[in-house]
């Protein structure tokens, strides 16, 4: 049962990417914080676009021969001009941005739009607390962008960040100092992975808080209600459920052999942030018109599940189906986000689910999961996260 109060807050989170964990996060921190009681809209950042950029921008010039950085946008920017150029597939995207709006448009609670940070401080000025989380928003160039640090709010406005990720697992001593710059004047800080934690430490001198994803302070119930409300019809034959957002055609060849060795269909979200050829021929049902809560469904209702994502490892989690978690990034090197994923399976007692090489895949066929054990991690973390977010909201 929700209590309410007088408590106003207000959330900086990433609802306007097309991206199936982004926008379900930012979801699950309006519906947390409705939970709570307290009345909350999440910031509309869609006319911030000038404002944001300036920032960005500034930092893709200041590292204009880091081929690193760019070569990881090249698939991005492949993967819009393919839309331009090939009309097939420019229609199929066109379905998903569909879907995602349509999202948006039913789910969010929305504060008015702001063209700069002068207008979005002066608006956020009336509210007790500005949450920024979840999501990797504290990458170096958003650090650049200013928005997720909150340099907007203003006392006595509380900025708390709750289960902020920084996407990377060490940052330059430039963005160090940014880092304690922006986070002191925070009210509350916690991260969603221990090497956040880490940053934060090496950053101000004090280790923060660990907690949970959003998504996971919702029950599985509320999910499955959200479920509900899909526009699409899951598969009627048992179906392996793939989500990979990475390009290692390897993964997709274990889908293929775990769907062969129990007679499964394979269904197949594709080509998420870049064109991955592997991505073309390989699943039996594409679900091009699925958006945020199909894609949950799809999860829900799945045989099994194969990604290379976190919050298609938190889903699977969730909903308890037997899942296998690839590495996206094959290097553990500063850029690889894979320490997200690393903290949410150590938490939850499943790291025997992580699959670095087909033998390690294999290795998990032939293990099942103690998801009675994983329930019951899953609700101490979620108890001790929302707690800690009370705590740092004063409710």
């Amino acid at each position: 049962m929700t209590i309410t109060c007088s408590k106003r807050v207000a959330v900086a989170s990433c609802h306007d990417k097309i991206n199936f964990g982004s926008v379900l996060q930012a979801y699950a921190t309006q519906r947390a914080l409705e939970e709570l009681g307290v009345e909350v809209n999440t910031i509309d950042k869609r006319g911030l676009g000038h404002a944001i950029s300036e920032g960005r921008n500034d930092y893709y010039l200041e590292h204009l021969f880091d081929v690193d950085l760019y070569r990881a946008k090249l698939g991005f920017v492949k993967h819009r001009i393919k839309q331009k150029l090939d009309a097939d597939f420019g229609k199929k995207m066109a379905k998903r941005k569909s879907a995602f709006s349509s999202f948006e448009s039913t789910h969010f609670s929305f504060t008015p739009q702001a063209a700069s940070f002068e207008e979005l401080g002066a608006l956020v000025a009336d509210y007790d607390s500005v949450v920024v989380g979840s999501d990797q928003l504290w990458l170096p160039v958003n650090i650049a962008g200013r928005y997720f640090t909150l340099s907007f709010v203003q006392p006595p406005v509380r900025k708390v960040s709750y289960s902020t990720s920084f996407g990377v697992s060490s940052l330059s001593e430039k963005y160090l100092r940014k880092t304690k710059d922006f986070l002191y004047d925070f009210s509350a800080i916690s991260v969603r992975e221990d090497t956040g934690a880490d940053l934060v430490e090496k950053a101000t001198g004090v280790r923060c808080s660990v907690v949970c994803d959003p998504t996971m302070l919702l029950a599985r119930d509320q999910w499955a209600s959200l479920a509900c409300s899909s526009s699409i019809d899951v598969p009627d034959e048992p179906y392996v459920f793939c989500y990979f957002m990475g390009k290692n055609a390897w993964n997709r060849e274990c889908a293929q052999e775990l769907a062969k060795q129990h007679n499964l269909k394979i269904v197949a979200i594709a080509h998420p942030d870049e064109y991955v050829k592997a991505d073309d021929d390989y699943a039996d049902y594409y679900p091009w018109e699925a958006g945020p809560a199909e894609w949950v469904n799809l999860i829900a209702h799945a045989s099994y599940v194969c990604t290379d994502s976190f919050h298609g490892s938190v889903f699977s989690n969730i909903f308890e189906v037997p899942f296998f978690s690839f590495r996206r990034h094959e290097n553990m090197g500063a850029q690889s986000t894979n320490s997200r994923i690393d903290t949410l399976l150590r938490v939850l007692g499943n790291s025997d689910r992580i699959c670095e090489s087909k033998d390690a895949f294999r290795a998990a066929m032939a293990n099942e999961i103690d998801f009675v054990s994983v329930r019951q991690r899953l609700n101490v973390y979620r108890n001790e996260s929302a707690n800690w977010l009370k705590s740092a909201l004063e409710l």
